[in-house]
């Protein structure tokens, strides 16, 4: 027996193929023609013909599936005959939140019913499930956002989603399966319309990010770029055949003509440039992924380079969220609060985890390997540094490598050439990388078809309603 599968033959034919599918059960094929199911259990054997189960098995994928194309132009014929649809925009934490627009838009047609839902961080343990539900839940409720906690305290598990929200369309905003308790996972939900927005400008490893099942599975798959799709196309199971390019609904706030930024930076006696530091959490990636880990060589570089410009710049601490729960399991929990705390301590410096928008827009230059702050911040068109040591592993896609022509980076010596960078680029204007930092900001990270990212998505979901599956 190999590979569950053995032959009988008959005169030097392979007349009868023998075929193990469980454990207990095996099929008869009499050449290519399906003979006899036999299943043993208990000691007792059963022989039956094979084809009867072959059409069984057939009439309930093919009864499962017209279920769920059913349940899903019900949705669309409601919402054609002016009902509501209840639309889900799930979040897990703060930085994932990108739906200030696409709710307010949503908000405003009578058809829609737009809810956020903030679903339980599965993947990094109960105190980072905590802090994100409760930060997430006060920063949405600063935007008038109406949301509900995907977990239960008092029951201490996630919250039966499907039965208290009742949503018609989930849209999900992260890929990564292990991130989501199986109440919120898309397997569960065949029978909803779902949509993905990753909440990060993909830059890195499309050959990864790209195709988790999540991505092949949703129905409508928002991406930012025309070079994303055909990343997609390339690289996906399905060939992108769900993709629609819409732009990133991070950015909406710059074209927001009637958007004022609030004062996030801390007063200082006087003006000073702004630089933000926003290290990635990478450390012990594994060795076919991307490690962004600049972080652990210069945490304490950092706060010698805040004093050393104090009368020149002030700088803000935007960490990746997931480096505060790395720290500490590397420094443990005081030593890390103190470390954080340290920077609102600075006079010319702060520690900033809320949204990341009015810290750009009021800055002038960034120092990071954060992941996909690197077309975000380039989107504002202003200079950034790129920190990368000996063990850096960059692994772009094809758009961050064309992005990252743009950037400027270690080039000899990580430390020296962060001073480089405050004082050529940033103290003395000397910004060589303006002129093509433009133009690419230009041509990749402006509007979609004259639109914010959250019209052309409010666009996509009525089309898809209107037209049905």
């Amino acid at each position: 027996m190999q590979n569950n599968k053995h032959y009988i033959k008959l005169f030097g034919i392979n007349t009868l193929k023998i075929k193990k599918t469980k454990p207990e059960t095996y099929e008869v094929w009499l050449f290519f023609l399906p003979f006899l199911r036999i299943k043993t259990k208990k000691n007792k054997t059963r022989v039956n013909l094979l084809i009867f189960y072959l059409i069984l098995d057939w009439f309930k994928k093919y009864s499962k599936k017209l279920r769920i194309n059913i349940s899903k132009k019900l949705i669309s014929l409601k919402f054609k005959l002016g009902g509501k649809v209840k639309i889900c925009l799930m979040t897990s934490r703060p930085a994932t939140w990108n739906y200030n627009y696409l709710y307010k838009i949503l908000q405003k047609d009578p058809r829609f019913e737009p809810i956020a839902l903030i679903a339980p961080e599965a993947w990094y343990g109960q105190d980072v499930l905590d802090d994100f539900l409760k930060n997430t839940m006060q920063e949405l409720a600063q935007n008038n956002i109406f949301a509900i906690s995907g977990w239960d305290y008092k029951k201490n598990k996630p919250i039966n989603f499907r039965k208290k929200v009742k949503p018609d369309i989930i849209f999900y905003s992260d890929f990564f399966k292990p991130h989501y308790f199986d109440e919120f996972y898309i397997t569960k939900y065949p029978d909803k319309i779902t949509m993905l927005n990753e909440y990060g400008f993909s830059v890195m490893q499309d050959e990864k990010t790209c195709n988790f099942e999540l991505n092949n599975l949703v129905d409508i798959y928002f991406r930012p770029t025309e070079m994303h799709l055909e990343m997609a196309q390339k690289l996906m199971n399905n060939k992108g055949k769900n993709v629609k390019v819409v732009g990133h609904p991070k950015m909406d706030a710059m074209f927001d003509k009637n958007y004022i930024p609030q004062q996030v930076w801390k007063p200082q006696e006087k003006p000073k440039k702004r630089i933000i530091w926003a290290p990635h959490h990478s450390y012990k990636m594994p060795a076919n992924m991307y490690c962004n880990n600049a972080f652990w060589e210069i945490y304490d570089f950092m706060f010698e380079v805040a004093e050393q410009y104090k009368d020149k710049v002030q700088f803000a601490f935007r960490p990746h969220p997931i480096l505060k729960s790395t720290a500490e399991q590397r420094w443990g929990k005081k030593w890390t609060s103190s470390y954080y705390k340290k920077w609102n301590e600075l006079e010319n410096g702060q520690y900033f985890d809320g949204d990341f928008i009015d810290l750009f827009m009021e800055s002038d230059a960034m120092i990071m390997d954060s992941c996909s702050f690197m077309a975000e911040y380039t989107a504002f068109d202003k200079p950034l540094f790129h920190t990368v040591t000996k063990t850096t592993r960059i692994n772009m896609n094809d758009f961050g490598k064309e992005l990252y022509k743009h950037c400027y980076k270690t080039e000899t010596e990580l430390k020296e050439d962060i001073i480089k960078f405050i004082e050529n680029v940033v103290l003395d204007g000397n910004d060589y990388l303006a002129e093509g930092r433009h133009k690419f900001v230009q041509k990749y990270l402006g509007k979609v078809n004259g639109k914010m990212a959250s019209e052309n998505i409010y666009d996509e979901i009525v089309k898809y309603l209107e037209k049905g599956i």
